[in-house]
């Protein structure tokens, strides 16, 4: 694998000079119907999450004279809620920001990056918490849940939600070494009062994206470590207030890079089954990849191959027979193809549908969203040709 320089800017040209970055210029086609979201065109950063009640919620941010505005909605049975606005930023938002439901019997809590762009810390963030009783019509004054000799860096963050309406949160910081990027977190109360912060991996990967997932107290964060010898593999760490625990290499891809891929992995959990799924180009070549964690095994089984011609950024989540329902970017010649699959612990890859043909967005805007609600699963993504969020709503493959 060729090596590159390192750079900060390795998020935005590393990708591109080995083929994974992107397409240009290609005309968007949608390949199943969609649905119409609230969102004006020129929006970014989209999420989905759902409500405590279980409705899907998208959130979003818009550029106006004002600032940058992070705004959401909710699907309801009669279709979108107006949408609110949760804060308003002068300057830029980094990270895409999420809003969610909490578990407390219907707050919501926001989670939102705004750049420092400091001429010693270019890339630097300060993060910002806040909760609304009243559905999104009123927040709280904004909390920053770390000490002040945090160093964070602006390009990802992932929260859980835990029950009695605490959040766990984490990021990545740069107080220790500025050179290096370490994977923090916290727990925050029900009152909104964070917790001790604690480093979970002393060196990772600084643009990758991270995903947190809660049952009960216990938490699992994958994330893109950062080995010796610049070896850029994908490892879960399980977590609590106590503390972490030995972070684990799902796969031994031995991934060598000089920058951050800015592609990083999912994580479901599900009856005691683990799941991640990543990206990696450790031949040369964009693979995506599954691999399940049964209880009562002590590592991951060999991972399943879903996509030996792809460009990654996968989002996925866990289905009730224990399989897996993973959406990806591919690839079509030099065209991107959004796609969707379901994969089974036994190596089977099936019900794959092609949702989308065009471009997508660089960072912070080029992830994919996913949600179950119900028997349904949503897909949302940044149409790049049209500057707009996209969504589609698809059945539940059959067991």
């Amino acid at each position: 694998m060729k090596k590159f320089l390192r750079s900060h800017l390795c998020a935005m040209v590393l990708l591109w000079l080995i083929g994974y970055g992107g397409t240009m210029a290609s005309a968007s086609e949608m390949l199943v119907p969609e649905i119409e979201t609230p969102t004006p065109v020129g929006s970014r950063q989209h999420q989905l999450n759902q409500t405590a009640q279980g409705q899907l919620l998208l959130s979003w941010v818009e550029k106006g004279e004002q600032g940058s505005h992070l705004r959401f909605a909710v699907l309801e049975a009669e279709g979108w809620s107006a949408p609110q606005t949760v804060v308003t930023v002068r300057g830029k938002l980094a990270a895409a920001p999420v809003v969610l439901g909490l578990k407390d019997g219907g707050a919501l809590a926001a989670a939102w990056m705004s750049s420092t762009e400091q001429k010693d810390n270019p890339f630097g963030a300060e993060l910002y918490l806040s909760r609304s009783t009243d559905g999104g019509e009123s927040w709280s004054k904004p909390l920053q849940p770390y000490s002040g000799e945090a160093r964070i860096y602006d390009a990802q963050m992932s929260l859980a939600s835990l029950d009695d309406g605490r959040l766990a949160l984490v990021w990545t910081d740069q107080r220790h070494k500025p050179e290096r990027y370490q994977l923090m977190a916290t727990l925050i109360d029900g009152q909104g009062k964070p917790g001790s912060e604690m480093i979970l991996d002393k060196d990772v990967c600084s643009c990758c994206n991270t995903r947190t997932i809660a049952q009960g107290d216990t938490l699992w964060t994958a994330y893109r470590d950062r080995l010796e010898g610049e070896v850029r593999d994908i490892a879960l760490v399980r977590w609590s207030s106590e503390g972490p625990s030995q972070a684990n290499i799902v796969h031994d891809d031995q991934w060598v890079i000089e920058g951050c891929p800015s592609n990083g992995p999912a994580v479901a959990r599900r009856d005691g089954l683990t799941m991640v799924s990543w990206f990696t180009a450790a031949d040369g070549v964009g693979r995506v990849r599954t691999a399940f964690w049964p209880e009562g095994e002590n590592h991951f089984a060999k991972p399943i191959e879903v996509d030996a011609h792809a460009n990654g950024y996968v989002n996925a989540l866990l289905l009730e027979d224990g399989s897996a329902l993973v959406v990806w970017r591919g690839r079509v010649g030099p065209t991107e193809e959004l796609r969707l699959a379901q994969v089974k612990q036994d190596g089977t890859v099936q019900n794959q549908i092609a949702l989308y043909r065009g471009d997508f967005p660089r960072w912070p805007s080029r992830h994919l969203s996913l949600a179950q609600v119900g028997d349904s699963v949503y897909v949302a993504w940044l149409d790049l040709e049209q500057a707009r969020i996209r969504l589609v709503k698809r059945p539940m493959p059959a067991e």
